[in-house]
């Protein structure tokens, strides 16, 4: 692991790393995107593989009683990313795999507004 990358996931704070775990998401999306368009299916299916992964942390992490309505619907949400992610596997749906990430963009920029107000 990069030595800087290393350091700021150990002093970011749980929502920082939530963050974190966002951007690597999106990334890895736009990856298997880019790998669709140029039809590298080994690419892109490691890519979605390793998307998914993130998604079961961010997923297996939910306190479902202290989290309440949020962690319910973020529950929802990472079982549609899921559905849709296993879709863009299958049947190779730019349009699906381009939804996903407008999702998770949106919802990465309300988790970064969240640590920015903590």
């Amino acid at each position: 692991m990069n030595p800087y990358l290393k350091m700021q996931v150990e002093t970011a704070t749980p929502v920082e790393r939530v963050v974190l775990l966002y951007e690597k998401l999106l990334l890895l999306l736009k990856d298997a995107l880019s790998a669709l368009e140029e039809g590298d299916v080994q690419r892109r299916i490691n890519s979605i593989a390793k998307a998914e992964r993130i998604v079961q942390v961010l997923n297996g992490s939910l306190d479902m009683e202290a989290g309440g309505d949020v962690a319910r619907s973020l529950r929802e949400f990472y079982q549609a990313l899921l559905s849709g992610m296993f879709a863009v596997i299958r049947e190779g749906d730019r349009e699906i795999l381009k939804n996903l990430i407008m999702m998770v963009k949106e919802v990465k920029e309300a988790w970064a507004e969240v640590s920015s107000k903590v």
